[in-house]
């Protein structure tokens, strides 16, 4: 990705989440709990057996009651792990409850690392992917870390999901050769399927 994409990607990082945090609280919450809603109303959710979330942070759809629900369904959920921050390694560990997870990661809520948790990818059915912003076709706008993108490298599309608020989808993001979609992206409001633009 060019310096003037890079650029072009740090000025909408800087003002989708200024959108996004003036979302008050309590639509959050109520955005989130109708995007579970629709989540559950997935084939692919009835059918998967191991799930993974991110944990949520500031103002993100609010992932703490899916969680809940998912281990509640008999649901095995994954989060994402970072042990060494700034080496741009994430790992999927599994949880039993969210009280697992009192460390702080960039002030991101995960467990303590344990080998015997950990979930190699191709063995999760869903993938719940964080965003600032999606586009059309499925590209995201991160924190600008990269670990999502290194993590979800050989994973199927069809499994990755985006969780937005309607107010962060835009028609076209800067996305360069490392950037990976998501196959849907599930808001509020609707559920957007983009992996059929990218089938063979």
């Amino acid at each position: 990705m060019n310096e003037l994409q890079n650029s072009e990607k740090s000025k909408i990082r800087y003002d989708y989440l200024k959108i996004r945090d003036r979302l008050e609280p309590t639509l959050r919450y109520a955005y989130s709990n109708i995007i579970l809603s629709r989540i559950k109303k997935l084939k692919e959710y009835q059918d998967s057996q191991i799930v993974m979330f991110y944990l949520s942070y500031g103002s993100e759809v609010v992932t703490d009651a899916m969680i809940n629900e998912f281990l509640l369904d008999g649901k095995e959920v994954a989060v994402p792990v970072i042990q060494n921050p700034g080496d741009g390694i994430m790992t999927a560990v599994r949880i039993n409850k969210l009280e697992d997870c009192f460390e702080k990661v960039y002030g991101i809520r995960q467990p303590e690392f344990n080998e015997d948790e950990v979930v190699a990818k191709e063995d999760i059915d869903l993938i719940f992917v964080p965003g600032i912003v999606f586009d059309a076709s499925g590209y995201r706008v991160g924190y600008g870390k990269g670990y999502y993108d290194r993590w979800l490298e050989g994973t199927d599309i069809s499994k990755r999901i985006g969780l937005a608020f309607e107010i962060q989808l835009v028609d076209k993001i800067p996305n360069g050769k490392y950037d990976l979609p998501v196959g849907r992206i599930v808001t509020e409001k609707r559920m957007i399927d983009v992996s059929k633009f990218y089938k063979k």
